[in-house]
């Protein structure tokens, strides 16, 4: 009988691991769709629009609608709805679970009606306290301005996308909604191919494509939510029980978070705006060039996590809490490592292959070049406060996050205005301060969650792998940098820096795993060769 109750924990164990893991590819095979076709919108954008003052405009617009979308959206909102639907349908079936997702579904929308009202009719003081260096009047701030208020209706189909995903979450679909921001990004491809000969009024153009992307996006959504879910019961009356108040209340919470978080942003944003031309859009595609690079992985695990916390933390399953997370941190470094070590390596020929191009100038290639080398420890510290938050949402223990994020923001003004104003460091110094922001934050989250709350996150099983990723990540590098000496990446993309960045990136991949393999770090890569496989 002992035995046999051994196998039964260690199958259940193997279980385990095979739903995250199978959840997690699934999340990153969408996520990577998505972000292939965001590096796409990088691209054309670089070329058709630059790095100077129309660059700045858009991407300032650009900003301020996506701030407020923190604020109703992405994983706050798929944070707060997986763990409550999950409860309901447990203790009183899934009709109720149905119900209350239609009473969101509502309160979104009309949440999201009014943000964007505001924010249309609020467009001039948003340019303002969002870029005061811009000066008013301007062609500058007159574009901004515009480009913002024709940008805000986008909070209300990302919402809506997000409410899809945290059902389809629930029942262990993660591709779709990863992939549909993808569709957003075909749309703003596609206006900004059409408008690229034009002399003026581009990115009015590329807003119009952002619209049609958006609303593509939530579409596609909706029949998957419907074989998962049923039909849709959309309601109020389910607003005066008490889970949804409670659904309420932490959404509250998530949303002074988000005030923290957006914050952050804000000030970058202000302090941008006081610096050289072209510093918005310098810093804007080094921050999508990490994007890219953690997004597909840390993003995905981190949603792949949320509904096995969710069940562990509701049953009391302290060793599955632990297993989890120690799993997914494994999994997230596996890849995030050597792709950090590249970044900081061949920045230069990584920023010169995707942007300069078209428009984009050798100065603002450069420029960018250096924001990614800052960026890397942010890289890095973001994806794993990916991670680490997911614990919070499922203990629900926001006030942590909030008080985390107070600390970030003081970080980050405090940093942001000493190194690139007082220092004079520039666009460089906007880097520098995030990833100090970000590491700080990620400390302070592992600091508490093992000291305050006593949760067992196995941090001391994390040491010995992660170091021998890192050591692996070396040679891997080197080979990369030794390849790209053979290209001239200074007079930006071509056909042959192209093929070079390609061949030193792909040799340095069979280097990596045959390092990793040959320093003992197998499970990890048997685990995520062996689901890739099965896709």
């Amino acid at each position: 009988m002992a035995r046999a109750t051994v196998f039964d924990d260690r199958a259940g164990v193997l279980l385990s691991l095979s739903k995250l893991y199978r959840g997690a590819i699934s999340s990153a095979a969408g996520t990577a769709f998505s972000r292939f076709l965001g590096a796409a919108r990088d691209i054309v954008l670089g070329r058709v629009l630059g790095d100077g003052s129309t660059a700045d405009s858009f991407w300032m617009a650009f900003t301020i609608p996506t701030v407020f979308r923190r604020f109703v959206a992405d994983e706050g909102l798929t944070g707060v709805m997986v763990p409550a639907l999950t409860e309901a349908e447990a203790q009183e079936g899934t009709e109720t679970a149905q119900r209350i997702s239609g009473g969101i579904f509502v309160a979104l929308v009309v949440m999201c009606t009014i943000i964007c009202t505001a924010g249309i009719l609020c467009a001039p003081w948003l340019v303002r306290a969002f870029a005061p260096g811009y000066e008013v009047g301007s062609d500058l701030y007159n574009d901004t301005v515009l480009l913002t208020r024709w940008m805000f209706p986008f909070v209300l189909m990302v919402s809506l996308v997000s409410w899809c995903e945290g059902l389809l979450n629930i029942r262990g679909h993660y591709f779709i909604p990863k992939a549909a921001p993808g569709l957003v990004s075909a749309g703003i491809v596609i206006a900004a191919l059409l408008s690229a000969d034009l002399c003026c009024g581009k990115g009015f153009i590329i807003a119009i494509g952002l619209l049609v992307g958006g609303a593509v996006h939530f579409l596609v959504c909706l029949p998957a939510v419907f074989k998962k879910w049923g039909p849709l019961r959309l309601n109020t009356r389910v607003w005066k029980s008490s889970r949804f108040g409670r659904i309420g209340r932490e959404m509250g919470k998530v949303i002074a978070i988000g005030i923290f978080a957006q914050l952050n942003i804000m000030m970058l944003r202000i302090l941008a705006s006081y610096l050289d031309e072209g510093s918005v859009t310098q810093y804007w595609y080094a921050n999508r060039v990490v994007d890219l690079a953690q997004g597909v992985i840390a993003v995905a695990v981190g949603s792949a996590m949320l509904p096995p916390i969710s069940k562990a933390v509701a049953a009391g399953d302290w060793a599955g809490f632990e297993r989890t997370f120690v799993d997914a941190a494994r999994m997230a470094a596996v890849v995030l490592i050597p792709a950090a070590a590249l970044l900081f390596i061949i920045p230069d020929p990584i920023v010169r292959t995707l942007f300069q191009h078209g428009n984009f100038s050798d100065r603002g290639a450069e420029l960018t070049a250096d924001c990614l080398v800052m960026m890397v420890p942010f890289m890095l510290a973001v994806a794993g406060i990916n991670i680490i938050k997911k614990p919070y949402f499922a203990l629900e223990r926001r006030d942590v996050l909030l008080g985390v994020g107070a600390l970030g923001l003081v970080v980050t003004m405090a940093t942001g205005w000493w190194l690139s104003l007082h220092l004079e460091l520039g666009v460089e110094g906007l880097a520098l301060a995030l990833s100090a922001s970000t590491t700080v934050q990620l400390l302070a989250y592992i600091w508490i969650l093992h000291k305050i709350f006593k949760a067992r996150v196995g941090l001391a099983k994390l040491m010995s792998p992660l170091g021998r990723m890192a050591l692996a990540a070396m040679p891997a590098a080197g080979t990369a940098w030794a390849i790209c000496r053979m290209g001239e990446f200074e007079s930006g993309s071509s056909l042959q820096n192209i093929v070079i960045l390609l061949l030193a990136c792909g040799t340095a991949v069979p280097v990596y795993l045959g390092t990793a393999w040959a320093l003992g770090v197998r499970q990890e890569l048997n685990l995520v060769l062996r689901k890739l496989k099965r896709r």
